[in-house]
């Protein structure tokens, strides 16, 4: 068969411009460059996904799943792919918060889980695989009293069908058989300076600051006096949501769960403010609240007004449920 004229051009230009510019070609090896790119690109879809409004959201926690060949041999390198990381996602921050009137971190925390394996989620892991799912607070414990139907965690995750992150439900059993080791997990202090530069992350950095986020930030105190109940709850992320406990709701691991018809549906959210060191809430209800004696007005999901909460202060929703704040 006669060539086409432009077949010459064509590889011409197939060995001048790569055809990709992803830190490997098709069916590479999984280098430490491959595992920073996949984060950063998870981290990304999650800005654009979760943010809104004025406030800029984004996934802090990770699990990263590799071939145990790939595993074993990445392992030590695994403190420096995270700082590395976390480097970029904080670079990205300051380009993004240029859109934004504030940042809304979720968590206190920056959480990255590596793990081996050979299959996930009904797909094989082969030795070219990075998997890198994405979530805004983590998954819920064991036993925190979600039922089957609820057995499932939103996050980000790029389909193999179509190489691009997307918001999907994973069930929860596809990682029991995921071993998430101690050398293999890392958690790093949240910095709102947006700096890495002066972080150590090893995994004596990661216990230590692990047992903090385990204490928490604030316990809150609840009493429901339409039923006589008090139930105690740790805040342990940087924002929560105060919620009438339904089944849409119990998926959501920084959700505080109110069993009362007096709780909206939502009701209010509670973060710590790092700049200011102190505590804030924001109401969104028609239904009244207020810090002590004073009203707070009701704000739009997209725009909380914040209203400062300080230690032992006491929240009244709707006139029934008291909340009291201690800070730990």
């Amino acid at each position: 068969m006669k060539k086409k004229s432009g077949d010459f051009f064509a590889a011409l230009k197939s060995i001048i411009l790569p055809e990709s510019n992803d830190h490997r070609p098709a069916n590479g090896p999984v280098t430490n460059n491959v595992i920073l790119k996949e984060l950063l690109d998870c981290f990304d879809n999650s800005c654009k996904r979760e943010s809104v409004g004025k406030s800029l959201l984004f996934n802090m926690h990770y699990l990263i799943i590799l071939h145990p060949e790939v595993y074993e041999e990445r392992l030590p390198s695994l403190p420096i792919i995270v700082k590395e990381a976390l480097k970029a996602f904080y670079n990205n921050l300051k380009r993004y918060r240029k859109n934004y009137d504030e940042l809304s971190p979720v968590s206190f925390h920056w959480h990255f889980r590596f793990a081996p394996g050979t299959d996930f989620n009904q797909e094989k892991i082969s030795i070219e695989d990075v998997r890198v799912i994405g979530m805004l607070t983590g998954l819920k414990p064991a036993g925190s009293g979600s039922n089957d139907r609820h057995n499932t965690a939103k996050v980000t995750m790029k389909s193999k069908a179509t190489n691009v992150f997307d918001k999907m439900d994973i069930n929860l059993d596809v990682l029991r058989h995921l071993h998430f080791a101690e050398n293999g997990t890392f958690t790093v202090k949240f910095n709102p300076e947006l700096n890495v530069s002066n972080v150590a992350v090893t995994n004596n950095t990661v216990q230590k600051t692990a047992r903090n986020a385990d204490a928490g930030l604030a316990r809150i105190e609840c009493y429901m006096a339409d039923t006589s109940k008090e139930v105690v709850y740790i805040m342990k992320d940087t924002e929560i949501v105060i919620a009438r406990k339904e089944p849409e709701n119990l998926g959501y691991s920084n959700y505080m769960l109110i069993e009362s018809a007096f709780v909206s549906n939502p009701h209010a959210r509670i973060r710590w403010n790092e700049a200011q060191q102190s505590f804030q809430i924001a109401s969104f209800s028609n239904n009244e609240t207020r810090v002590n004696e004073t009203v707070i007005a009701k704000s739009e999901a997209g725009e909380p007004r914040w209203f400062d909460l300080n230690d032992k202060n006491q929240v009244l929703l709707n006139g029934m449920v008291t909340l009291t704040l201690k800070q730990l």
